[in-house]
């Protein structure tokens, strides 16, 4: 089976992933895509880490606010819009997650591995959202900022996520129709909504 789990930011996605990977015994494939892709593209990690969540057709005051909120742990650089490397990054990721679901039992965190993936029986596509004032105060958490700092990073980060999946991908982001399963971590907690992940994984795989 592969996972591949979508998140909102500040949702704990990267944390219920490596969850369900360690319940089920399968590799996780997280922040080793854009380390990966940066390597094969001879750029750096943070340069890629701007691109995806700025998001193609974004404006540049939205991606100036994301060069520092891209991620829960790390800052970003912004590319320009019409850079090249902004559609080879894409093109290095749609390889990279199509090479690590090639070998199954996997869970794939982020890189909208289930719009590349497409459909595909072994394929479970998840999001992972939460309530707002739990992803407050993850990112107030994750980035030592106040409640005003985080809401506008959360809006930020949705927008340029929201704008990349449809430019590049055609998809609504978030919408639930797009996947087969949506978990609330506010309301079950990360080990929660990682054993209801585990026992869809297990039964979509009978």
């Amino acid at each position: 089976m592969i996972v591949a789990i979508s998140r909102a930011y500040g949702a704990n996605g990267k944390a219920v992933g490596a969850a369900v990977a360690a319940d089920l015994g399968y590799r996780l494939v997280d922040e080793e895509l854009p380390r990966l892709a940066a390597l094969r593209l001879g750029t750096s990690t943070d340069v890629v880490r701007g691109i995806e969540d700025r998001g193609v057709g974004v404006g540049e005051r939205i991606a100036r606010a994301l060069a520092t909120a891209h991620s829960e742990t790390g800052n970003a650089t912004v590319l320009p819009l019409d850079d090249p490397l902004v559609a080879d990054y894409r093109h290095e990721v749609d390889r990279l997650v199509k090479e690590s679901a090639q070998a199954g039992d996997v869970v794939i965190v982020g890189r909208f591995a289930g719009a590349i993936l497409g459909a595909r029986p072994d394929l479970l596509r998840v999001f992972v959202r939460a309530a707002l004032p739990w992803r407050i105060a993850a990112v107030r958490a994750a980035l030592d900022c106040d409640e005003a700092c985080a809401r506008t990073e959360i809006a930020n980060v949705d927008a340029a996520r929201r704008a990349f999946a449809r430019d590049a991908y055609q998809i609504a982001w978030g919408d639930p129709t797009a996947y087969d399963l949506v978990l609330d971590t506010s309301r079950f907690g990360i080990p929660g909504a990682a054993q209801v992940i585990v026992a869809a994984a297990r039964a979509a795989g009978r």
